[in-house]
C-alpha cells in the first residue's frame, strides 16, 4: 500500500501503524487486548481520581510516535491501593514483592546481538535519493530498532520515577498525568519489542520479565502480566533458562496474590517442589521466604502457623547446608512473628530464644557483615523488654540499640535492601544481576531481602528509645518527651530531602504512608506523656494535631483510631467533663464483652472499663448501679491483667478503693494495696506508686500520730512532686498537712 509523504513517520520514514483491526497476530489474546480499555494506571491512595480515559493501543512504532502525538492521560483506577501491607509489620524483612524487579533495567551493554526485522531507513524512505558524488558522506549503519526501543523504555521509566516524589507530595494533577504518560510510553516500547521483534531466548525472557514487573508495579493489568509471565516461563522451560524462570515464577506468585491469595500459595508450593527436585538451594530459600511474607499478610491463625512451618523448613535446610546467615535471618523472623502474634509471656519467651540464637550466629564473619540484621536483632530484643515492662532491661537494651545505630552504616543500601549469602554451590545457574537471587561482591549466590531505609530505622530508634525511658520521664528532665519531639522533627527533615533511590509512584506513596503512620505514633505517645503529668492544654493541642495527621493518612492501623478515641476520653475525664468521657469509654469499640481483635485492643477495652468504674464509682452517680456488672466483666480477662504489670497494679487499686455491697476486710484491702504497690514498682510506674501510697496513708494512717504515718505521707508527696502531677501533688499535700496537724506541727502543716 502506498502512503502519501505527509503521512510518513518523521523519524523512521515508516508508514503509520495500522489500526489493530487491520493487523494479523498469532496470539489469540492480542485482539482481545486491543478491544480492552487502556492500561489502567492506578495512582496510590490519596491522589485525585477520575483522570480522563486514554485509548492506549501499543503498536510497533508507538514509542517513536509518542513525542509527536497528543497522548491522552491514562485513566486512574479509584479502587487501587498501596502495594504494601499496613501497620508497624511494614518492618518485616523478606523477599520484596515489588522491590526485586522495581529498578531492574535491561543491561544494554550485555545484550546479545539482535537481528532486527525492521526495514532499513536508507531503503524505506519514499523520498528520492540524492545523487552520489565524490563528496557524499557514506550511509550510516542500519539502526537496531530493538535496542532503540529498549533504551527508550528505560529512559521513559527512569524519567517517570524521577518525578514520583513530586507527584506524591505535591499531588498535582498535571504531574500525575505526565507521570502516567511516561509509564505508558515505556510499556509501549517494551510491548513493541515483545510483539514485533524476533529476539534471542535469553533476551526475550529478560524483556518479558521487565515488562511484567512494570505492569505489576504501575498498573492494574493483572491478566496481562500473568499472560506475559506464563509465556516467558514456557520459553525458559524450552531453553532451560532456570534463573530467569525462577524470577518469573517469583513475580507471578505476587501477581496471583493480588487476585487470589490461596491460588498464589498453591502455585508457590509447586514451584518450591521443582526447585527442591533440582536442588537449587538459593531459590528454595527465596521462594520459601516469599511464602512466609505472603502468609503474614493474611494474618489468620492458621496462616501464622503455616509461616512457622515454612521457617522451620528453611532452618532445617540451612543447617544441612551450613548457611549461618540464612539461619540468622530465620531466627530474627521467627522472633518477629512471635511478637506480632501475641504479647503473652510464652510468646515473648519464644521470641527471646530466637533472638539469642540469632545473636550467636551473628558472631560469624559473614553474618556480622549485614548491618540490617544486627539492627533488627537489637530492635526485637528491646521490644521484648518493653512488652515485659522491665525498665532496667529496657534501658540497657536501648543503649545497645543506640550504639548499633550510631555505628557507621556505609554498607546500608539506599533502599534498605540487603543480600544474605548462600554457601551452597547448588545454584540454578550463574545468577543475574537482578532478581530475588543474585551474586554478592564475592561472587556467591545471595538472597535479596528488602527492609527500611536508614532514615526510617533511625526514626524508629527515637520512638523505641523514648518508650524505654518513659517511666522516668518526669524525674529525668522530660527526656522521653524531648526524644519524641526530636523524632517528629527528624521525620520532617527526612521528608524534605530527596530520596536517592528512584522508585515508582506506588512505592514512594507507600513509604510516605509508613512515615506518616510513624509520625502519628510519635504524637500518640507524646499525648500519653503529657497526660501522665496532667499537662492538659498541650495534650489537647497535640491530640488535635494527631487527629489531623491520622485523618490525612491514606492508610493507618485500626488500633490507631481507637487509641485516639481513648486519649480523647482521658483528657475529658482529666479536665472534669465526665459525661463526655463516659460516653467515649462506653462506645462499642471499647466494649469488653465483645471479642477484641488484638492484644492492644484487649488492653484498651480493659482500660476503658477501669475508667468507667472510676467515673460511676460515687454512690450519687446515675449509673452507679452498673458497678457490679462492670467489675464482673473483668473476670474473663484476669489472665491478661495478671500478665501485664501496670494493669495488675491498677486493678488492685480499683478493688481496694471501690465500694461494694460486701466491702473487703482490712486484711484483704492490705493485700490489694501490697499487690498494687509491688506491681507498680516492678513496672517502674511512679504514678501508680504515688496513687497507692496516698491511699495507704489515707486508709491506715488517718488520725494516727507517729513516725510511720509521717514517713508514708511524705513519701507519697515526694513521688507526686517528681511525677509533676498537679492533682496528686495537691492530694498528697493535703494528706501530709493532716498528718502534721494531728502531730501538733501546725506551722509546718500550714506551709
Amino acid at each position: 500500500m502506498d502512503y502519501p509523504p505527509e503521512t510518513m513517520n518523521a523519524v523512521s520514514g515508516m508508514p503509520p501503524p495500522r489500526h489493530p483491526k487491520d493487523q494479523h497476530h498469532s496470539s489469540p489474546n492480542y485482539a482481545d487486548q486491543y478491544r480492552s480499555p487502556a492500561y489502567q494506571v492506578s495512582p496510590p491512595v490519596g491522589f485525585p481520581q477520575g483522570f480522563p480515559h486514554a485509548d492506549y493501543r501499543p503498536a510497533p512504532y508507538a514509542a517513536m510516535n509518542f513525542m509527536n502525538q497528543q497522548t491522552q492521560p491514562i485513566a486512574a483506577n479509584p479502587s487501587s491501593t498501596a502495594r504494601r501491607p499496613s501497620g508497624v509489620a511494614v518492618l518485616i524483612p523478606g523477599p520484596s514483592p515489588s522491590h526485586v524487579f522495581r529498578n531492574t533495567s535491561l543491561p544494554l551493554d550485555s545484550r546479545p546481538p539482535i537481528h532486527s526485522t525492521q526495514p532499513n531507513l536508507s531503503t524505506s524512505t519514499p523520498f528520492p535519493r540524492p545523487v552520489a558524488s565524490a563528496h557524499t558522506v557514506s550511509q550510516p549503519s542500519p539502526i537496531d530498532y530493538q535496542l532503540l526501543l529498549l533504551s527508550l523504555a528505560e529512559d521513559y521509566l527512569a524519567t517517570a520515577h524521577s518525578q514520583a516524589r513530586d507527584a506524591t507530595f505535591k499531588n498535582r494533577e498535571n504531574t500525575l498525568r505526565h507521570y502516567y504518560k511516561l509509564v505508558a510510553a515505556g510499556l509501549a516500547c517494551l510491548e513493541a519489542v515483545i510483539k514485533k521483534s524476533k529476539l534471542q531466548p535469553q533476551m526475550e525472557a529478560n524483556v518479558r520479565l521487565r515488562y511484567a514487573a512494570v505492569l505489576y508495579e504501575e498498573t492494574e493489568n493483572v491478566l496481562e502480566a500473568e499472560q506475559c509471565l506464563s509465556d516467558g516461563i514456557k520459553l525458559c522451560d524450552r531453553y532451560r533458562i532456570f534463573d530467569l524462570k525462577y524470577n518469573m515464577e517469583h513475580l507471578l506468585a505476587q501477581v496471583l496474590f493480588k487476585g487470589s491469595p490461596r491460588a498464589s500459595l498453591k502455585f508457590l508450593d509447586g514451584v518450591i517442589k521443582d526447585a527442591e527436585a533440582y536442588q537449587h538451594t538459593a531459590w528454595i530459600y527465596a521462594l520459601r521466604f516469599l511464602k512466609v511474607s505472603l502468609l503474614l499478610r493474611l494474618s489468620s491463625h492458621q496462616d501464622i502457623l503455616s509461616a512457622f512451618t515454612q521457617l522451620r523448613n528453611i532452618s532445617t535446610r540451612a543447617e544441612q547446608s551450613s548457611d549461618k546467615a540464612v539461619l540468622a535471618v530465620v531466627s530474627a523472623l521467627e522472633a518477629l512473628v512471635h511478637l506480632r502474634q501475641s504479647s503473652s509471656a510464652e510468646s515473648i519467651e519464644q521470641a527471646q530464644r530466637a533472638i539469642a540464637l540469632a545473636r550467636t550466629l551473628q558472631h560469624g564473619s559473614v553474618t556480622g557483615q549485614i548491618p540490617q540484621l544486627t539492627v533488627l536483632t537489637n530492635v526485637l530484643d528491646l521490644s521484648c523488654s518493653l512488652q515485659q515492662f522491665d525498665p532496667v532491661q529496657s534501658v540497657a537494651k536501648m543503649q545497645a540499640m543506640q550504639a548499633c545505630l550510631e555505628s557507621p552504616h556505609d554498607a546500608w543500601s539506599a533502599d534498605g535492601s540487603f543480600l544474605v549469602p548462600v554457601s551452597s554451590p547448588n545454584a540454578s545457574q550463574a545468577p543475574t544481576g537482578s532478581g530475588a537471587v543474585r551474586k554478592d561482591s564475592k561472587g556467591l549466590p545471595s538472597v535479596l531481602f528488602s527492609w527500611a531505609p536508614w532514615t526510617d530505622v533511625y526514626a524508629l530508634g527515637y520512638l523505641l528509645s523514648s518508650l524505654s525511658i518513659a517511666h522516668r520521664n518526669t524525674s529525668d528532665g522530660l527526656r522521653s518527651e524531648q526524644m519524641l519531639k526530636e523524632g517528629i522533627r527528624y521525620l520532617d527533615r527526612s521528608a524534605g530531602k530527596a530520596d536517592s533511590v528512584l522508585e515508582s509512584i506506588s512505592a514512594t506513596a507507600s513509604r510516605h504512608t509508613w512515615r506518616r503512620t510513624l509520625e502519628c505514633f510519635f504524637r500518640l505517645h507524646l499525648v500519653f506523656a503529657l497526660c501522665t503529668r496532667t499537662a492538659w492544654v498541650p495534650a489537647q493541642e497535640q491530640l488535635q494535631k494527631l487527629k489531623e495527621n491520622a485523618t490525612s493518612a491514606p492508610q493507618k492501623p485500626e488500633i490507631l483510631d481507637r487509641l485516639i478515641q481513648y486519649l480523647d476520653g482521658i483528657i475529658n475525664q482529666g479536665t472534669g467533663h465526665l459525661s463526655t468521657a463516659l460516653s467515649i469509654f462506653q462506645r462499642p469499640c471499647f466494649s469488653i464483652t465483645t471479642k477484641p481483635t488484638s492484644p492492644a485492643h484487649t488492653d484498651l477495652c480493659i482500660l476503658s472499663t477501669f475508667n468507667t468504674i472510676l467515673i460511676v464509682r460515687p454512690p450519687t452517680h446515675p449509673s452507679h448501679h452498673t458497678l457490679p456488672t462492670l467489675l464482673s466483666s473483668l473476670h474473663p480477662h484476669l489472665p491478661r491483667i495478671t500478665a501485664t504489670k501496670p494493669l495488675l497494679s491498677a486493678y488492685n487499686i480499683i478493688l481496694a478503693t471501690t465500694p461494694s455491697p460486701s466491702p473487703p476486710t482490712i486484711v484483704r484491702t492490705k493485700q490489694y494495696l501490697q499487690a498494687a504497690l509491688q506491681a507498680a514498682k516492678s513496672a517502674g510506674s511512679n504514678q501508680l506508686t504515688c496513687v497507692t501510697l496516698n491511699f495507704m496513708s489515707y486508709k491506715f494512717f488517718k488520725g494516727v500520730v507517729g513516725e510511720q504515718a509521717e514517713k508514708s505521707a511524705r513519701a507519697s508527696e515526694n513521688l507526686a512532686r517528681k511525677g509533676m502531677d498537679a492533682l496528686w501533688r495537691s492530694v498528697s499535700a493535703g494528706v501530709v498537712g493532716d498528718t502534721l496537724e494531728m502531730a501538733g506541727k501546725g506551722e509546718e502543716a500550714a506551709r
